[in-house]
């Protein structure tokens, strides 16, 4: 699965995360399916957050040197 955004990765994780909650019956196949998925989602968001803090740094060094 490819994600467009951050939001849509987290949300898809959320809702894997309530499948494994609302579901004791869950088979090891999907088990398995649904970690994989979850953790495709959770190094998306991972990787999303690390662009973004460096890109906030970049930006406070360069409002540093102009003030």
């Amino acid at each position: 699965m490819e994600f467009e955004s951050f939001e849509s990765a987290l949300e898809y994780l959320k809702n894997i995360i309530k499948k494994f909650e609302e579901n004791e019956n869950i088979s090891i196949e999907e088990l398995l399916n649904n970690y994989e998925e979850g953790m495709k989602a959770y190094s998306f968001c991972e990787k999303k957050l690390k662009e973004t803090q460096k890109k906030i740094k970049i930006i406070d060094e360069n409002f540093d040197r102009i003030s």
